[in-house]
């Protein structure tokens, strides 16, 4: 039980590294989802400093805020909290954590992908930060919910 407790400890610890590190140059952590929109839009984006990626035709900007850094967390939180328990051992727990980690980042990455994505069309409508908002809050959402019962699917049948 205190091993549990020191690794849900450790988890929260390495969201917060994680969030900092992310949020310390944005230029690097924002450059992933510049390629892949440039890629599906045929975008140019030049970088500003402490804004983000700006469209070249001042379209939109990929800020700190799309990077989905809390997006991470919260499903990162989501694996951990929720399904380390199930595992036993310590070396198969911190095995567990790490993968829980990738997995998290990359279905952040993707998830925030597809809300820059599903929002483009929307950049010159009046609403735009509503649509967008509504956009991010079910993408989000989905995300979560998603993951969480793939893993306990998954878990389950195991």
């Amino acid at each position: 039980m205190k091993k549990d407790i020191f690794l849900y400890a450790f988890c929260i610890l390495i969201c917060a590294a994680s969030y900092i590190l992310f949020n310390s140059s944005i230029e690097l952590s924002l450059l992933p989802h510049k390629i892949a929109v440039e890629y599906l839009f045929d975008f140019d984006f030049f970088f500003v400093e402490n804004v983000g990626y700006e469209q070249s035709n001042g379209l939109f900007i990929i800020s700190a805020n799309c990077m989905g850094a809390k997006l991470f967390i919260n499903l990162f939180l989501i694996l951990t909290l929720g399904f380390l328990h199930r595992y036993t051992g310590l070396r198969e727990k911190i095995k567990t954590i790490a993968k829980f980690y990738f997995i998290a980042l990359v279905v952040a990455f993707f998830a925030t992908v597809i809300r820059i994505s599903a929002s483009v069309p929307f950049c010159t409508w009046e609403r735009f930060h509503l649509i967008h908002n509504t956009i991010s809050l079910l993408i989000y959402f989905a995300a979560g919910l998603t993951l969480y019962f793939i893993m306990d699917r998954k878990i389950r049948r195991a």
